[in-house]
């Protein structure tokens, strides 16, 4: 039987006997499943979709699929009304409804992942949702009733790949933010790359001094 090398390693089916009871052989085999184990990240921009909502019907498939821990971005824009008012994704922040698996303002947009109907969540007018589950994404206005619903979001969405599962997408880690996106604390200072990201994005402007 002859001997058939792959990738630096002697197929397990076709190598001597005498070579499957050294340790170095062992070692190397270990090595090989443990270099196959490694994560690795994704630095490729998500493709963006473009979703049409409409305001009077209940759960609209999107043709968009997400994986459990994915990173989804939802922005959305436009109007849809009932017979008193007109709402954008946010809707109705007076009334609110948790009928659907999710507290949130009357008339906001929601969405769910496959068939879920006990989970669901509040998007609004832009917001970053982690994947609970896998599945299709689905969209809906958040009304008890469609009568006198009319008018359609337009959603921009982005299903990104979040290999070490600290909120941010690998593509921004890599080409917006120069973290590691292998590690959930980059410089290893106790603070997380979200937590030190939203300070950077959240803190205040100091005015400079003034002399006066």
């Amino acid at each position: 039987m002859y001997n058939r090398l792959f990738n630096g390693f002697r197929c397990t089916f076709c190598a001597p006997r005498s070579t499957l009871n050294t340790p170095r052989y062992f070692l190397l085999l270990g090595l090989a499943i443990a270099g196959c184990a490694t994560p690795r990240a994704n630095p490729d921009r998500p493709e963006e979709h473009l979703v049409t909502v409409q305001a009077n019907q209940l759960w609209q498939p999107s043709g968009i699929s997400a994986n459990k821990d994915n990173i989804i971005h939802c922005v959305a824009i436009g109007q849809w009304s009932d017979s008193f008012a007109k709402y954008g994704a946010a809707g109705n922040p007076d009334t609110m409804k948790n009928h659907l698996g999710v507290n949130a303002p009357a008339c906001a947009l929601l969405m769910r992942i496959g068939n879920q109907t006990n989970m669901a969540y509040f998007i609004g007018q832009e917001t970053n949702v982690v994947a609970g589950s896998s599945g299709e994404l689905k969209f809906r206005n958040n009304f008890s009733l469609p009568s006198g619903m009319s008018g359609e979001l337009k959603v921009r969405v982005t299903v990104a790949i979040d290999t070490d599962g600290d909120g941010i997408p690998d593509y921004d880690e890599i080409h917006t933010w120069q973290t590691n996106p292998l590690r959930v604390d980059s410089d290893g200072d106790g603070f997380s790359d979200l937590d030190e990201i939203n300070d950077r994005r959240y803190r205040p402007t100091v005015a400079a001094d003034s002399g006066r």
